[in-house]
């Protein structure tokens, strides 16, 4: 291979015209390219700062907002649970006093019935005493002692019955 001037100086020529015209064609529209990549990036990062931004805000937002119900959860619990405590303190202080109700008118029943039961025993108890005493007396008393008798035995349980 030999070394040509003509061939070279026409290569260069040519490559220098190319180059040219690659600088006046080709150029702007790649550095218009290149800028609007740039530009887009630029873009890019500068939403994604933005979304990082609002995402932090967000995020403390609904942290502040998780702790403000975890706090009146809390409230809402403690609430329900002296509602509930006082709730069964008066379901308890009612039944109480239901109870002594109950068992005070068991009592006045008892007594009542237990009077009842005195007092038929009382009667029962004078007419079976009053009957021995009548058969005793009738074989040793004559007549007007045993009315005496008998009276002195009303007077008594008159004044046992009192």
């Amino acid at each position: 291979m030999e070394f040509n001037v003509n061939v070279f100086v026409l290569n260069f020529i040519t490559f220098i015209v190319g180059m040219w015209l690659c600088s006046k064609i080709y150029l702007p529209q790649l550095k218009s390219w290149m800028d609007n990549r740039q530009k887009r990036i630029e873009d890019q990062l500068a939403n994604a700062e933005k979304r990082q931004k609002e995402s932090e805000a967000l995020k403390a937002e609904f942290e502040k907002k998780v702790k403000e119900l975890e706090q009146n959860t809390a409230e809402i619990l403690q609430k329900s649970r002296q509602d509930a405590t006082h709730k069964r303190d008066e379901v308890v202080q009612a039944a109480r006093k239901e109870a002594e109700l109950i068992l005070a008118d068991a009592r006045k029943a008892l007594e009542n019935e237990r009077q009842a039961v005195t007092q038929d025993l009382q009667k029962e108890v004078g007419s079976l005493s009053v009957k021995i005493a009548e058969k005793i007396l009738r074989a040793t008393v004559d007549p007007k002692l045993q009315e005496k008798l008998v009276q002195e035995g009303v007077k008594e349980l008159g004044a046992r019955q009192n």
